[in-house]
C-alpha cells in the first residue's frame, strides 16, 4: 500500500467536510449546475455529445467511489475509467478538465449563498487549539476543491491536509478513506472529531474511534428514504447541531478528551 506518512500530530484534530457543511450548497449542484457546465465546456472543444460526456463522467465517478485498489489514486481510477468509456486518451481529456476548472468552474460561485459563518466557525475552532483537516470527499481535483474553499472563505487557514483526487486512494463512505487519513497523518483517532452533514458518508468515521458531529443545516440521511441505509448498526453520532453551534460543541469535546487523556496519562 503506497501510503506515506505526511506529518505527525499528537494533538487534537478536527476533520471538516466541505460541501453542505462549511459550504452552503445543495447536492443538486453536483447533479445539475456542475455537470451541465462541465459538459458544455468539454463538448465545445472535444467531439463528444453532452449526453455521452455526462454518462462517462458519472460512471467514472462511480468506479472511483467503488475502488478498493490501494495502489491506485482516485484520479488514476477516474482517468482509466473515463478513457475506456470515451475512447479518448486520459492525458488529453485531463487537459480539458483542467482548463474547465481554471476558466469556467469559478463562475459557479454564483449559485452558492454568500456567508462568513464557515470562516468564523473554523477560526473559533482553531483558537480552541485544534489542528484542522479538510476531509472532503476526494472526487474532485485539488484545483476544484481549493476553489470551493474560497467560496466560503476558508482557503487561507493552516489546513494540515486536504483530501483530493490526486492524493487519496479511497472515497466516502468507504471507512478506508478515514483510515487512510489516520495512517498518513499518524493521528490518534480518539483525539479526532469528524464534522459533516452526511450521516452515511461522514458519521461512518466513528467506526475508526473518532468522535462525530452532525451538522444539520444541509443534513443528508439516506436512511430517511431507504431502510437499507439505516445507520444505527455501524454509525455513532456523538453530537449534532447547526454549523454556528460547532465551536461550542468542539469546546465541550476538547474538554472531555483532555480530561480522559490526563487520567490515562
Amino acid at each position: 500500500m503506497m501510503l506515506l506518512i505526511e506529518g505527525h500530530s499528537n494533538g487534537f484534530v478536527l476533520l471538516f467536510d466541505l460541501d453542505g457543511t462549511l459550504l452552503p450548497i445543495d447536492p443538486e449542484f453536483f447533479f445539475e449546475e456542475f455537470p451541465d457546465a462541465a459538459a458544455s465546456y468539454f463538448c465545445s472543444v472535444v467531439d463528444i455529445t453532452e449526453v455521452e460526456f455526462k454518462r462517462a463522467m458519472f460512471e467514472a465517478t462511480f468506479d472511483m467511489v467503488e475502488n478498493e485498489d490501494p495502489e491506485m489514486t482516485n484520479i488514476e481510477v477516474f482517468g482509466r475509467s473515463f478513457a475506456s468509456k470515451t475512447n479518448m486518451k486520459w492525458e488529453e481529456s485531463w487537459a480539458v478538465f483542467d482548463e474547465f476548472y481554471r476558466k469556467e468552474f469559478p463562475k459557479l460561485k454564483r449559485v452558492v449563498p454568500e456567508t462568513d459563518i464557515a470562516r468564523r466557525v473554523v477560526s473559533d475552532c482553531v483558537s480552541q487549539g485544534w489542528d484542522i483537516v479538510l476531509a472532503t470527499n476526494p472526487v474532485f481535483p485539488e484545483i476544484a476543491i481549493r476553489e470551493r474553499m474560497s467560496w466560503c472563505h476558508v482557503e487561507d487557514f493552516n489546513w494540515q491536509f486536504i483530501t483530493t483526487m490526486e492524493n487519496m486512494h479511497y472515497c466516502k463512505p468507504n471507512v478506508k478513506y478515514y483510515y487512510e487519513i489516520i495512517w498518513r497523518l499518524d493521528l490518534a483517532p480518539e483525539k479526532c472529531v469528524m464534522i459533516g452533514n452526511d450521516v452515511q458518508e461522514d458519521m461512518i468515521a466513528s467506526v475508526t474511534g473518532m468522535k462525530t458531529v452532525l451538522v444539520e443545516d444541509y443534513c443528508i440521511d439516506r436512511s430517511d428514504n431507504d431502510p437499507q441505509n439505516d445507520p444505527q448498526e455501524d454509525i455513532t453520532i456523538d453530537e449534532r447541531g447547526m454549523l454556528v453551534d460547532v465551536p461550542e460543541i468542539t469546546g465541550r469535546i476538547l474538554s472531555g478528551i483532555s480530561k480522559d487523556t490526563a487520567r490515562r496519562g
